[in-house]
């Protein structure tokens, strides 16, 4: 299945537990997906404005295979009135040597600081089951795990 910009789609969370994710930028064969909790009683009740119009729970890169083969099921497209902050990285281009931005393409910038460095994460991506999971724990279904933390959206 083909996906664009601010599609947005299920996460499978449980009985009668509504999760979607909104498609934020296609990264190749990873995507860039805001993860947003409804108190819908259903997909039918789901206000995808109102939705995407709130604070997403988790912001995570994950492969977009769910995507592709129907797993996650699109439900429409929604683009939110303000954009949601494209994450900044840290990396190393040598080991023990000095960090510098990288920009979530993998673009390379420039040399941080010690303070910059620490405020800052490595890129991750992390596997959509591993998605699932966070968003299962979130609800209270399943164990959080410590790797979830550094899903959520701030």
């Amino acid at each position: 299945m083909r996906y664009r910009k601010n599609d947005i789609f299920l996460i499978p969370a449980g009985p009668g537990i509504v999760v979607c994710g909104r498609a934020v930028m296609k990264l190749g064969t990873n995507i860039l997906v805001a993860i947003y909790m409804s108190d819908a009683e259903s997909v039918d009740a789901v206000d995808l404005k109102a939705l995407v119009e709130s604070p997403p729970v988790f912001l995570v890169e994950t492969m977009d295979l769910r995507i592709r083969d129907g797993s996650w099921a699109m439900i429409g497209n929604a683009k939110p009135s303000v954009e949601i902050p494209i994450p900044v990285y840290k990396t190393q281009l040598e080991f023990g040597g000095d960090f510098y931005v990288q920009e979530i393409d993998g673009t390379i910038g420039k040399r941080l600081t010690s303070d910059e460095a620490a405020s800052l994460r490595r890129q991750k991506s992390y596997s959509p089951a591993a998605v699932e999971q966070a968003v299962r724990a979130f609800r209270g279904l399943d164990e959080w795990l410590p790797q979830f933390d550094e899903m959520r959206f701030s």
